[in-house]
């Protein structure tokens, strides 16, 4: 998603059968390495760096949300963690497939062509699906929502329909202001309300300083790919821009956001569990023991 508002813009021309015009200093042409064999079938790879940083993505979503499905002791919103490391591991594999071997195929290849609107809106819709699961990670932690009530459940799968539909209308109808807000302002305000969650729950203050690391990393990443986009391809050049450009930065940066907050997530259960241990007094029915 190199340059993410003109990303969208090039993939409705395309539809549209618009010309583009941009002076961007991003590569208008994604880098392909082809293999052809004794048929003359060409097999391409387009910008061959994602790959092994979604294969990586894949790898952490599944590894971590395993992981903390296994946790022991009580943790009332392991659901809610679990689901958003899942749908991380998703994401960054739909985002490997559309960005890597999809691309843009030729006009004449319709089917190709509904593959890659559908297979962009499942990975836009599930990039905002993950901020808005944290939210809910966060405020189950505080015990703002119940995560073991139905309630809730219906509540977060209500909101990835909406999201879906909302991001399906704003990719086809080319409503950059809609795309914008979803991209940049919906993953922002989800992940500044996380954080203030866990900043208000006294026992995960310890391991704070991991997960503001991982926040960082998000930060960049997103500033990177959306801001930055043009400053960074005009450093690095038209040749390493290639390479390493916005779109890498990113995935990469993404990659190590969560693995720190898979951290984050271990040492807070950790810590509790050492709490309980040392206090068999029940802290929230007897608070003015401590």
């Amino acid at each position: 998603m190199v340059q993410f508002m003109k990303y969208f813009l090039r993939l409705q021309n395309h539809f549209y059968e618009h010309n583009p015009s941009s002076n961007s200093s991003c590569p208008s042409t994604p880098l392909k390495w082809c293999i052809n064999d004794y048929d003359g079938y060409k097999f391409c790879i387009q910008n061959p760096t994602l790959l092994p940083l979604s294969i990586l993505a894949l790898l952490i979503g599944l590894f971590c949300s395993k992981r903390i499905s296994k946790l022991s002791g009580k943790f009332p919103s392991r659901w809610f963690y679990y689901l958003a490391f899942f749908l991380y591991g998703i994401m960054m594999t739909s985002a490997g497939i559309l960005h890597c071997f999809i691309g843009d195929p030729p006009k004449n290849k319709i089917s190709l062509k509904f593959i890659q609107l559908f297979v962009t809106i499942i990975d836009c819709s599930l990039t905002t699906s993950i901020a808005v699961t944290f939210l809910f990670c966060g405020l189950s932690d505080i015990q703002f929502l119940n995560p073991q009530s139905i309630f809730t459940h219906c509540l977060l799968f209500s909101s990835y329909f909406i999201l879906f539909l909302l991001w399906t209308l704003a990719i086809i109808h080319e409503w950059n202001t809609i795309i914008y807000a979803l991209y940049v302002g919906v993953i922002s305000i989800c992940c500044f309300v996380y954080l203030i969650t866990q900043l208000s729950i006294k026992s995960n203050r310890r391991a704070l300083p991991i997960l503001i690391v991982g926040g960082i990393y998000a930060s960049i990443g997103l500033i990177a790919e959306s801001f930055g986009a043009e400053h960074i391809c005009t450093s690095e050049g038209p040749f390493w821009s290639q390479y390493f450009g916005p779109e890498f930065i990113w995935c990469l940066f993404a990659n190590i956001s969560m693995a720190f907050i898979f951290i984050y997530v271990i040492r807070t259960n950790i810590e509790k569990q050492v709490i309980i241990k040392k206090y068999p007094i029940d802290m929230e029915k007897n608070p003015e023991k401590f």
